[in-house]
């Protein structure tokens, strides 16, 4: 049995840096009187800004994809910044993380408030070695179907599988 949680890592974000560093490029070549120095710099500045700040930040949330099987958790390690420069410009070469449920201690759920109804957003997986483990569920809950049912089995499975009789649940 396994269940894929969020969106996969892909070229969408180098691809997007790369798109608008040239549309600023071609922008600034205009404004600068045809100056093909001036269109380069300021196209290169605009994809090293997107592809080493902005994504980065982001990586997480719009990419953490996830899956779970009978014996462990597999994810995406973006614990630093290097680990996610380097998701965005080799994304074919990441791979999965996998922690077996024989190392977890525990795990908590943080919710967000929305309209006066609490919404899953992450799951903490709290891991013998002391580091915690963030999975994304909140993409999840955007796509259509009935995608509640997917978080609460897999907070059931988890439940189960660690001996816990109840999650903590945290707001964020």
């Amino acid at each position: 049995m396994e269940k894929r949680f969020a969106r996969k890592l892909s070229f969408k974000p180098l691809f997007n840096s790369f798109v608008l560093g040239m549309a600023v490029g071609i922008f600034m070549y205009a404004i600068f009187g045809r100056s093909l120095v001036a269109g380069l710099i300021f196209g290169l500045i605009a994809f090293l800004i997107l592809s080493v700040i902005v994504y980065p930040r982001s990586l997480p949330s719009l990419y953490g994809y996830w899956r779970v099987t009978d014996g462990n958790v597999y994810y995406y390690d973006y614990s630093t910044w290097t680990k996610r420069i380097l998701a965005i410009f080799l994304p074919l070469t990441k791979k999965q993380e996998k922690v077996s449920f024989e190392d977890i201690e525990s795990y908590s759920l943080i919710v967000n408030k929305n309209a006066n109804k609490y919404v899953p957003h992450y799951i903490v997986l709290k891991v013998d070695d002391g580091h915690d483990i963030a999975l994304d569920v909140s993409w999840n809950l955007l796509k259509s179907g009935d995608p509640e049912k997917d978080v609460e089995w897999v907070v059931d499975f988890i439940t189960n599988k660690l001996n816990q009789k109840t999650v903590k649940i945290l707001q964020a």
